[in-house]
């Protein structure tokens, strides 16, 4: 939330009141159509806030009420450094209401009725924000549905943040609410918008395309003498140029609005993270890694007498395979169960392609993006790439069900020690937090763990806390049939590996990491791998689900293991 006060109305009745016992109300910051939004003081932090409160008239009517709540659950699951933050949500006498970040600086609104149209590199900069935080809504299945320049706030250090996502959805709600009525401004509608149809990622996509031609132009590029005229004027119909109106605006940039405007969805970039990718050549190397939540440099693969993930246990009659080719593009949702306290793969199902798409990829090839956006360029080449891929936060799973992840470089955040890997297509998240991380697709799972401590009576061998000491604990546990350990080097951290499988037909606990119990299921051969990090092992658990085998895993998996950095 922007912190310039609303001079109109100072609310003198709400000040200093308590919401919740915890927030204190200040002055009025900014009016929307739902709610009133304060600056306020958590006084059990100390920190100032923005809260949110939804107004009177508004929480009268039961079905635009259930609309705030909505907007207050997706939005407590949005962490981006690109959107606002919901910090907190309840519900009072006055009604329900948010706490958000209070950001200090202005909306793209404001900044542009006092300096015009902006300058194209800043409204690539902008663009490429934004992208990214609308990416990270996309892969939780999250549309805004209402981007527009009073929606983009332009923070003093430098960010641009989408704020607002007072009439987003879970995109697995029905579109059928309210039969009939249609969310969003319609300066800013997407053609399917302005129709009543079901609205996707590339619905905000068609917004954040009006709101960049808007900046580069300083005028909108459709008009009407009422709201209807307005909407339906896009529909079926190709927006114009920026360059037809401004001529220093690049080609490259003008194909990428041009593309963001296309009328037909399928046209457009199918996600945020999409657009951002398109977009992250132009902003330039040093401005793409400050806007990026975390840098990471290229993998560089190593050679040498040390053994890769893949190639340190025979596997079968030791015949040699070959990695599979590239993944069909698809997203895999999997529902993982928590049982006795260990990590159980139980179903899969096909994920919302809308929102994890193999073409929504939160990075990629620099090469790749500059290919796509030439084949829309019509006046001349796009410049050669000059950013390499940068790494965005993981997704988190919600109620234990997988967040879907589109192929590219993530760096969790909250995982520790720092790392960053490469995904392809069809993973997902199924359990993410400081010391364990679950990543599933429907051959197996990849679960990194740090913090591991022994089960099954191989304390003793755990003891050396290096990974080599991690491999021989884990060999010594009673019940498991354990390879001979093989030395492995991942991003130049040494390591061991070892293949193990239950002595008998049952499941078998091998370590604790995050609070869960890791077991080994019977019938199944499991790879783990200890690297030595600081503040202890790290340990990599290649795991096939039900109906799979471990080469099976491992064409994935192993891929993903070979590009991980420690940050």
């Amino acid at each position: 939330m922007t912190v310039r006060p609303d001079p109109t109305d100072t609310a003198p009745g709400n000040v200093d009141r308590l919401v919740a016992g915890r927030y204190r109300l200040a002055e009025v910051v900014g009016r929307g159509g739902m709610a009133t939004i304060y600056r306020a003081e958590d006084t059990r932090l100390g920190k100032t806030v923005a809260l949110k409160v939804l107004r009177p008239e508004v929480a009268a009517d039961r079905d635009l009420a259930d609309r705030f709540r909505r907007e207050a659950l997706a939005a407590t699951v949005l962490r981006h450094r690109n959107i606002v933050g919901c910090l907190d949500t309840g519900s009072d006498l006055a009604g329900p209401f948010m706490v958000m970040e209070l950001i200090d600086g202005e909306d793209l609104a404001a900044r542009l009725r006092r300096d015009g149209p902006m300058l194209p590199g800043d409204v690539a900069k902008v663009g490429l924000d934004v992208a990214r935080g609308l990416g990270a809504a996309h892969l939780r299945g999250i549309v805004h549905r209402d981007v527009k320049p009073s929606n983009i706030l332009l923070a003093r250090d430098g960010r641009a943040m989408i704020t607002d996502f007072g009439i987003a959805r879970l995109a697995a709600d029905a579109e059928a609410a309210l039969p009939g009525t249609t969310l969003g401004s319609v300066q800013y509608f997407s053609p399917e918008q302005a129709q009543g149809a079901t609205t996707t990622p590339a619905s905000d996509v068609y917004g954040l395309g009006l709101v960049l031609y808007e900046a580069l132009t300083g005028r909108r590029p459709w008009h009407g003498e009422t709201s209807a005229q307005l909407a339906l004027a896009r529909v079926g119909a190709t927006a114009p140029s920026p360059r037809d109106v401004r001529e220093d605006v690049p080609m490259a940039l003008d194909a990428i609005v041009t593309k963001a405007l296309a009328p037909d969805p399928a046209a457009r970039y199918a996600s945020g993270n999409a657009l951002a990718a398109a977009l992250e050549p132009l902003v330039g190397p040093a401005e793409a890694a400050r806007s990026a939540s975390s840098s990471t440099s290229r993998v560089a693969h190593r050679r040498g007498p040390v053994a890769p993930i893949r190639a340190s246990v025979r596997l079968g009659r030791g015949r040699s395979r070959r990695p599979l080719g590239p993944v069909r593009a698809i997203a895999v949702i999997a529902v993982v169960a928590l049982t006795v306290g260990g990590l159980a793969m139980v179903a899969t199902a096909d994920g919302d392609r809308a929102a994890a798409d193999g073409s929504a990829r939160p990075t990629g090839s620099a090469r790749a993006v500059n290919a796509a956006t030439a084949r829309v360029a019509t006046r001349a080449p796009t410049p050669a790439p000059t950013a390499t891929p940068q790494a965005v936060d993981i997704c988190d799973p919600i109620l234990d069900v997988a967040c879907s992840l589109g192929a590219g470089r993530y760096a969790p955040a909250s995982f520790r020690p720092p790392v960053a890997f490469t995904l392809g297509d069809g993973w997902s998240t199924s359990r993410s937090s400081a010391d364990l991380l679950v990543l599933s697709r429907a051959e197996g799972l990849l679960t990194l763990a740090s913090g591991v401590k022994p089960l099954g009576g191989a304390a003793d061998a755990f003891g050396g806390g290096t990974a080599k000491a991690t491999i021989a604990g884990i060999a010594a546990t009673k019940g498991l049939k354990a390879s001979k350990p093989a030395n492995v080097r991942i991003d130049g951290h040494q390591g061991r590996s070892i293949d193990v499988t239950p002595a008998g037909s049952g499941r078998k606990a091998v370590f604790t990491a995050g609070g869960r119990t890791f077991y080994v299921e019977g019938g199944r051969t499991t790879r783990i791998v200890a690297l030595d990090a600081e503040g202890g092992p790290l340990v990599l658990v290649i795991e096939p689900t039900s109906g799979h085998r471990l080469r099976q895993a491992l064409d994935t998996a192993d891929v993903v293991a070979s590009t991980l950095t420690f940050r």
